[in-house]
């Protein structure tokens, strides 16, 4: 707290996710955290957000894939891409094939840092932004709007906490105390998801609060 640095990486000598990526236990049970967390969210934000109109919606850093599943269930003639780490896309298997959707996902893996995937109409993160500090969040959605080269009313879609503007009470603050002390990220209020989005060209077009802790905050490439 008093250095703003991460805390994981003075206890165990590295970033947390590269600590995950070496540590399997743990990182099963991140992954399926995650999931259920998913699980809670998504019922929310489809009756929230309207993902009409997207013919491939790709979910970058999706993990096992709940969020993709649960749109493409209620969207069917809309396809999807799973790109994560090759070590997480691993064990997506079981929950693809659960889904019922499993005929219309395709699996990717990489270094979001890097590239994503190129071919989606929309891109999909849930709680990951609010992983990464402003330099390198730019840089993920710089990327995203490199895929979406020629699609310039091409989506990104955020499923994020957005917080309170001033001093007002807020869960979401001590999430934003969280993401300092472990992956070293920060929570954002609409005003500053503008201007990342505006940095990595793209317009915040609209933030959609749903009746989870998360809301729907939507960019369009310009």
């Amino acid at each position: 707290m008093q250095t703003g640095q991460p805390a994981v990486e003075k206890v165990v000598g590295m970033p947390l996710f590269e600590y995950l990526a070496t540590t399997p236990q743990w990182s099963t049970s991140f992954n399926n955290a995650m999931t259920a967390f998913s699980a809670n969210v998504m019922p929310a934000v489809l009756q929230a957000y309207d993902f009409s109109g997207i013919g491939t919606l790709v979910d970058v850093a999706g993990g096992h894939g709940h969020v993709l599943t649960s749109v493409l269930r209620d969207y069917r003639q809309m396809r999807g891409v799973l790109f994560d780490l090759e070590h997480v896309i691993a064990g997506s298997g079981p929950l693809l094939a659960a889904s019922g959707v499993q005929n219309r996902v395709r699996t990717d893996s990489g270094d979001f840092f890097q590239a994503v995937p190129a071919g989606g109409d929309a891109y999909i993160m849930k709680h990951i932004i609010h992983d990464w500090d402003d330099e390198r969040a730019a840089a993920i959605l710089s990327n995203i709007r490199k895929a979406l080269d020629g699609k310039p009313q091409g989506r990104v879609i955020l499923l994020e906490a957005v917080l309170a503007a001033g001093n007002v009470p807020d869960f979401a603050k001590l999430l934003d105390l969280e993401m300092m002390l472990f992956p070293g990220g920060r929570e954002r209020t609409a005003e500053e998801f503008g201007a990342l989005f505006n940095r990595a060209g793209f317009t915040l077009t609209m933030v959609v609060p749903t009746e989870s802790m998360l809301s729907v905050v939507e960019a369009r490439a310009r």
